[in-house]
C-alpha cells in the first residue's frame, strides 16, 4: 500500500518520506537541486508532491553511483545546453560500472587462485571438492566463471593447478578432464 502524500511537508516530513537526513536534504538545496516550494509565514520550508519527486529522483541517481555534479546536469531545465546531455551521463555511469564490476570479477578470481595455492591451501582444515564449488558459489560464481578461473590458473601454474586438485580428493581421471577443459578455454 502507498503512502499518501501530504499537500504540504515539512523538512522533516519530506526527509522521512525519502529516507534522507535533514542536512542531505539542506545540501541538495545549497547545490541548488532542490528548492522548497514555499514558506510559512514564519519562514519555514514547505515542500510539495513536485519537490518529493525530485528528491526521490536524486536520491535514484545517487544510490546508482552518480556525482551531484552530474546530477546537476542531469536536473538542469530542458533548455539549457548542458541538459542535451543526460543520457550520455548515465551511459558513462552504465559503462563505469562495468568496468568496476570486471575490475572487481579479476579480484574474485585472483583471490580464489591464492586460496588455491599451497602456501594458503595448507593452512586450511581439509578441503573437498563439494566445499570449494560451495565457496565459489556463494562468491557468486557460476560455470562459466569457473572454467574461466581454471583457465587462468592453468594458464599461470599448470603444477599448482594440478596439486590444487588433488588436494581436493579427485581422482587422475578427473583431474586430466578438468585440466584439459581448462586448457582448452585457456
Amino acid at each position: 500500500m502507498t503512502q499518501a502524500i501530504p499537500e504540504s511537508m515539512t523538512l522533516g516530513q519530506l526527509c522521512r518520506q525519502v529516507g534522507l537526513a535533514r542536512s542531505s536534504v539542506l545540501h541538495y538545496e545549497a547545490l541548488q537541486l532542490l528548492a522548497p516550494s514555499g514558506r510559512t509565514a514564519a519562514g519555514y520550508r514547505r515542500y510539495g508532491a513536485a519537490e518529493l519527486a525530485r528528491l526521490r529522483t536524486i536520491r535514484r541517481l545517487r544510490d546508482a553511483g552518480l556525482t551531484l555534479a552530474d546530477i546537476r546536469a542531469l536536473l538542469l531545465p530542458p533548455g539549457d545546453s548542458a541538459a542535451s546531455r543526460p543520457v550520455a551521463l548515465l551511459e558513462k555511469r552504465l559503462l563505469e560500472l562495468c568496468q568496476e564490476a570486471a575490475r572487481l570479477h579479476a579480484q574474485q578470481r585472483l583471490l580464489a587462485r591464492l586460496l588455491a595455492t599451497p602456501e594458503f591451501r595448507d593452512r586450511r582444515q581439509s578441503f573437498d571438492k563439494a566445499a570449494w564449488v560451495a565457496l565459489l558459489r556463494r562468491a557468486g560464481f557460476d560455470e562459466a566463471a569457473m572454467d574461466l578461473w581454471h583457465g587462468e590458473f592453468e594458464r599461470e601454474n599448470p603444477a599448482d593447478h594440478a596439486a590444487f586438485l588433488k588436494s581436493l580428493g579427485l581422482e587422475e581421471g578427473a583431474i586430466d578432464a578438468i585440466r584439459q577443459r581448462a586448457q582448452a578455454r585457456g
